[in-house]
């Protein structure tokens, strides 16, 4: 074999140089979440997944001047878009809630759900009712507020269409939507304030809709 000339080695070095200029100029893909709830608290912003570095919300949104700091310190960029491209970047999915609990936290919940400027529907707390709902189409999740979660949880799992968890905070919430893509969640109520199990519903329909995450193994029908 001969041994490379010099011109092969100059030859060599420009095409290396020449494809690393060129990955330098292609921008790198930036993780994006889309926003289109109407306020961006702290609190959400330090939910957002490790990996995303945009942030794209419409106008109108409030946005609070703690997460703008919290943005600005993780290096994630805000992007204003409009209502229509929000709507077209985000398959907001399908709604419902259940309950199994009287009290008057619940009503008052109910009435808000029922306003809501993207309402819920309302179904029966009953475990084969609510899958049978969730199977019809794709993209659908049901908030549950019920006396005992693990039994929910436990009726829930049963069925293939269902991707079930419970949940006590707003973090355990986004957890779920994470690493399950869950589209049953189960609350329960008692002691908690109506504040904060909106805050939960909102943190639970947020990304958009449910999405199993690849690799999930799925249950089988009982």
């Amino acid at each position: 074999m001969s041994q490379p000339t010099i011109d092969d080695v100059q030859a060599a070095v420009r095409a290396v140089l020449f494809g690393l200029n060129g990955a330098a100029k292609r921008p790198a893909q930036r993780p994006a979440e889309v926003f289109a709830e109407r306020l961006l608290s702290l609190r959400q912003a330090e939910l957002l997944p490790r990996e995303v570095r945009e942030v794209r919300v419409a106008p109108g949104t409030i946005i609070t001047p703690l997460a703008r700091d919290f943005l600005k310190r993780h290096a994630i960029e805000l992007r204003w878009v409009s209502r229509d491209e929000v709507g077209s970047l985000r398959n907001r999915g399908e709604w419902g809630f259940a309950s199994d609990v009287q009290s008057g936290i619940v009503t008052a919940l109910r009435r808000l759900f029922l306003e809501d400027s993207f309402p819920w529907l309302e179904l029966k707390a009953e475990p084969r009712e609510m899958a049978h709902w969730l199977s019809e189409a794709p993209g659908r999740g049901i908030f549950v507020l019920t006396h005992d979660a693990p039994v929910v949880v436990w009726q829930g799992c049963r069925f293939p269409s269902v991707r079930a968890a419970s949940a006590f905070d707003v973090e355990s919430v986004a957890r779920a939507t994470r690493s399950l893509g869950v589209n049953l969640l189960a609350v329960e109520p008692a002691g908690k304030s109506i504040p904060l199990l909106k805050q939960m519903s909102l943190t639970f329909r947020r990304p958009g809709a449910p999405e199993a995450p690849e690799g999930l193994i799925s249950g089988e029908e009982p």
